[in-house]
């Protein structure tokens, strides 16, 4: 008797599981990632390490956590994590993402703790969002990272209302991507938008003293 596969392969799909070369490139690329976001995380160490008041110890000189995941909406990911803090509800992080087929990306995230030292109704908050074109997520889930209409929107564009809610809930985040299409840029990029994630920090830095947090930060969390 002759059985016959159940599940069928496409042509595309049959051409791709014959194909080695395409799935070697993509751990080359991979690796490549790892690389860009190992020297960019030794630049942003020098940078957090002169900002005494801004951070206190336990941020300030912390190693960076570089990950990997092959499934956020079904599409590989890259991920540095510095400087980052996950303590139950209060988090600090900045978020740096590679995603396949994407973009990259710079995200400011901040709950608890963090969000009532960084973040208040300063009107150059909002200012400096739209003059450097940040998006501000308007999502109460706070661990999507796409940029659909949904999740987030142009500081540009945001209304009075949305922005107001953006602040008063219980973590707010920032961020701005670059299209893969514009690889050559993106260690210039994802620079420059730190740099301006650290003046932000320091416009509404509330308080003179570098305060100790509770427990020890936690490499990552979420995505």
């Amino acid at each position: 008797m002759k059985y016959e596969a159940k599940i069928q392969l496409s042509a595309d799909e049959m051409k791709l599981v014959n194909n080695r070369e395409w799935i070697l490139t993509k751990h080359q690329i991979i690796k490549k990632i790892y690389e860009m976001f190992g020297e960019i995380n030794n630049i942003m160490k020098n940078d957090v390490i002169c900002l005494n008041q801004l951070f206190p110890e336990n941020i300030k000189y912390q190693t960076g956590k570089i990950s990997k995941g092959e499934n956020y909406q079904l599409l590989p990911y890259v991920i540095l994590d510095y400087p980052s803090f996950f303590w139950k509800n209060n988090i600090f992080a900045v978020r740096t993402m590679f995603w396949w087929g994407n973009f990259f990306s710079v995200t400011l995230h901040l709950s608890g703790h963090h969000k009532t030292k960084f973040i208040n109704n300063n009107p150059a908050l909002l200012s400096f969002l739209k003059k450097n074109n940040f998006s501000i997520c308007v999502n109460e889930e706070e661990w999507q990272h796409n940029f659909e209409e949904g999740n987030y929107i142009p500081a540009t564009l945001i209304s009075a209302y949305a922005y107001q809610q953006s602040i008063e809930q219980p973590f707010f985040k920032i961020a701005k991507k670059l299209p893969l299409t514009e690889w050559d840029s993106a260690y210039d990029f994802i620079m420059k938008c730190f740099n301006e994630i650290l003046d932000l920090l320091q416009i509404n830095f509330r308080g003179g003293k570098k305060d100790p947090l509770p427990g020890s930060p936690i490499a990552g969390s979420g995505l």
